[in-house]
């Protein structure tokens, strides 16, 4: 097959849809299928950019439209270019707020179906409208409602024959509106490989904490990869992961790395809520080669997001994906409405009470990975794409 990706931007390492539908598209060449990229509403650019980027030994072209170029002149490019391709499928990873500084894209719908209008749609909900959660606010319910009619606009446009979305309650969310959609998770940004960053990287740091040179032994090595949201209690993980590390006679060693938008100053202050005893170490941003390096050196992985939209977290699916289980503290956000189920527990995703009730403390499995996220999503993806061929109905009539 011929697949078209269109996302808002293609920026590296500075837009998360975009460095998720690159790997994606990557891996879609990797398997057979010739793949393309354009970036409708890129803030990096000043003018439209064709490069060619590449990703995990894959070079794939891409065309970067600015966002300050006016949408009549971004589409005729962006047709121009797709009609040469000729593709039998384009794909939208769409996030409402990628197209528009208040995620108000009014008309993205009709901007896109007349790109190339022969092609098949898919599209990727990575994100819904605001409002979703069973204690938003007026403000938010009231700007959701316009981002929902958005969405029920761009579905009838494009009359796309798949629709994935990567959590259950934006699945739920969507089948309420009457737009049936399937699951398609996400796989981690961080590719893995082979190595260890205990000896070189964080033993040096270790020891200018505590004051003396550590062995690995004494250390339970616990991660925050990413984000790391304000409603997260640092406190409140440590004084879970405590009594089962001091039981078994280890240090406790709390891990910040990657993109995590935490000022020195609120570092200081994270670090002062903390016991004595905890030793905490912030990385900042890294290569992925390291990221992958500092995930095999961890036992635990620790999630920041709630319960309930875990699916929607690429950091965590990268701990996943390198073997760990994690912990995650929140559940705090739940879909509103009496129809609302609950996320399915999963046996690699620890509950504080399921934390505690572990008889020792869980550790990454070193088992390599038998393939990457990456490649199964694809092979999931293009199977969806072949059993919704042309001569199918689409999703809305």
């Amino acid at each position: 097959m011929r697949l078209a990706f269109f996302c808002s931007s293609l920026e590296p390492g500075r837009d998360g849809v975009g460095d998720y539908t690159r790997r994606l598209a990557a891996e879609c060449i990797r398997q057979g299928h010739a793949s393309v990229i354009v970036a409708l509403n890129d803030l990096h650019v000043r003018q439209p950019v064709f490069e060619s980027q590449s990703v995990d030994d894959i070079s794939l072209l891409v065309l970067r439209l600015p966002g300050g170029m006016p949408w009549s002149l971004r589409l005729t490019e962006a047709r121009k270019w797709i009609e040469t391709f000729n593709p039998a499928w384009m794909s939208l990873q769409f996030v409402p707020f990628g197209y528009h500084p208040k995620g108000l894209c009014f008309g993205l719908g009709k901007k896109l179906s007349g790109i190339y209008p022969s092609a098949a749609w898919q599209i990727m909900f990575h994100e819904l409208w605001l409002g979703l959660g069973a204690h938003s606010s007026l403000k938010h319910r009231l700007w959701g409602s316009l981002q929902r009619s958005i969405i029920r606009g761009l579905v009838r446009r494009l009359q796309p024959r798949v629709v994935h979305t990567q959590a259950d309650p934006y699945q739920q969310a969507l089948q309420r509106e009457n737009i049936p959609a399937s699951i398609l998770p996400l796989f981690g940004n961080i590719m893995y490989e082979p190595g260890d960053a205990w000896g070189d990287l964080l033993a040096p740091l270790v020891t200018a904490a505590a004051g003396k040179s550590q062995s690995r032994d004494r250390y339970y090595l616990a991660g925050v990869f990413g984000a790391v949201h304000p409603e997260w209690s640092a406190r409140k993980t440590v004084d879970v992961l405590l009594p089962l590390v001091q039981r078994e006679r280890k240090n406790l060693l709390l891990l910040f790395f990657g993109k995590n938008h935490l000022t020195p100053e609120a570092l200081i202050q994270l670090k002062e809520t903390l016991p004595d005893e905890v030793v905490m170490i912030a990385l900042g941003e890294k290569s992925n080669t390291e990221i992958s390096h500092i995930l095999q050196a961890l036992d635990l992985g620790l999630a920041t997001s709630p319960y309930q939209v875990i699916q929607k977290s690429g950091t965590v699916a990268a701990m996943l994906e390198h073997g760990l289980e994690v912990l995650v503290t929140r559940d705090d956000w739940h879909l509103a409405g009496a129809d609302a189920r609950p996320l399915a527990k999963s046996p690699r995703l620890l509950s504080p009470d399921g934390f505690a009730r572990l008889g020792v403390l869980p550790i990454r499995s070193v088992e390599v990975p038998a393939a990457s996220g990456a490649k199964l999503i694809a092979e999931k993806l293009t199977a969806a794409m072949k059993l919704r061929s042309p001569a199918h109905q689409p999703v809305l009539a």
